[in-house]
């Protein structure tokens, strides 16, 4: 009797580990935290940030739209610029 129960205990104990191990957190990356906070800050002094991440670009148009950007102030690095490009991509 003690034989079973040890061996139904044990397969409940792997079968919760496993199902804890598989599943996906609803917390966001901090990553995602990050980009799209660097992205509400560089974006939103001339018009809401929503106009941005309501958008559907490639990355060549993102590209293009960014370049703009920086040409009328926008203060982004290139290294910003990247960053925020692959995020908003990865969204749609």
């Amino acid at each position: 009797m003690i034989k079973r129960w040890m061996i139904i205990s044990l397969t409940g104990l792997i079968l919760l580990t496993l199902i804890a191990a598989c599943a996906q957190s609803t917390t966001p990356e901090p990553a995602t935290t990050d980009t799209r906070a660097l992205i509400v800050d560089k974006c939103s002094d001339c018009h809401t940030a929503d106009r941005v991440f309501n958008e559907d670009y490639t990355q060549e148009e993102w590209s293009e739209v960014f370049d703009d950007m920086i040409d009328k102030g926008a203060d982004v690095s290139p290294e910003e610029k990247t960053i925020m490009i692959e995020w908003l991509v990865s969204q749609n």
